[in-house]
């Protein structure tokens, strides 16, 4: 019995050690998280989400955004780790490591596209039929996956020398996804004018009015949320790859 509890102790203790390795404000993350998660609840509720059954299939129109979202956040997630969990095959051979948080992208993407197939077919089963708009998800699908990669590389350098950038993700995600139109359109006048006029500049706002327009209401997507997908997409892609070429060699040595 003794024996259990110090081996308990023991991967307790190990555990808080490796989490919190190189934090700079280690435990105060469990103060921090609650608290942020308190500030961003009270603004949403009181500012933002004032609509319940404005919008016709409303669960359907979150799922919409809910799974390129989900993509997303689970890619950037995912991609926190993925040097660190890979330094021995990063120290044993010479491999493109760039081809590390990519893959963690593209295997969250498989898993998005196969929820998009079950989400389009009930979309028409409910009367949302498909346009001819619904033939530009891949080009969609293509610029998401790109701009998050993009992210992705710069997330996982981050967080070889700081583990911070890992915890500090989840709190920026919460506020991210509320500062997306996610679970609320845009040009509706369901927020205000001047809150939607900064949401536009949010790097995902083009693609989340994209597949809302495609998917959920079958239209073309306005002008607006193509132009601000590629410029984001090529901005973040390319700074992701330079940061990470810039990087990788001193990243191999801290590994």
């Amino acid at each position: 019995m003794t024996g259990d509890l110090l081996l308990l102790k023991s991967l307790v203790e190990k555990d808080l050690k490796v989490r919190y390795k190189r934090s700079v404000l280690g435990f105060l993350w469990f103060l921090l998280k609650p608290l942020f998660s308190m500030v961003v609840y009270t603004v949403v509720f009181t500012r933002i989400i004032r609509f319940g059954g404005a919008i016709e299939h409303f669960s359907l129109f979150l799922l919409t955004g809910l799974l390129p979202w989900n993509f997303f956040a689970s890619s950037l997630s995912a991609s926190t780790k993925t040097l660190l969990e890979n330094h021995k095959l990063i120290r044993s051979i010479y491999f493109p490591r760039v081809a590390l948080p990519i893959s963690a992208v593209i295997a969250n993407a498989v898993h998005m596209l196969m929820a998009m197939g079950v989400l389009e077919i009930l979309l028409i089963v409910f009367g949302h039929n498909p346009g001819l708009s619904l033939l530009t998800l891949p080009v969609a699908v293509l610029l998401l996956a790109a701009m998050t990669s993009g992210f992705a590389m710069m997330i996982s350098i981050g967080n070889v020398y700081y583990r911070d950038v890992a915890q500090f993700l989840e709190v920026i995600l919460l506020a991210w996804f509320y500062a997306s139109p996610v679970i609320y359109p845009l040009g509706a006048d369901l927020i205000p004018a001047r809150m939607e006029a900064i949401i536009k500049f949010n790097p995902v706002a083009g693609a989340m009015e994209i597949f809302h327009s495609i998917m959920y209401y079958g239209v073309w997507p306005e002008l607006w949320a193509w132009i601000s997908l590629v410029s984001w997409t090529a901005v973040i892609l390319f700074t992701g790859l330079f940061i990470f070429k810039r990087m990788e060699p001193s990243v191999v040595k801290e590994l």
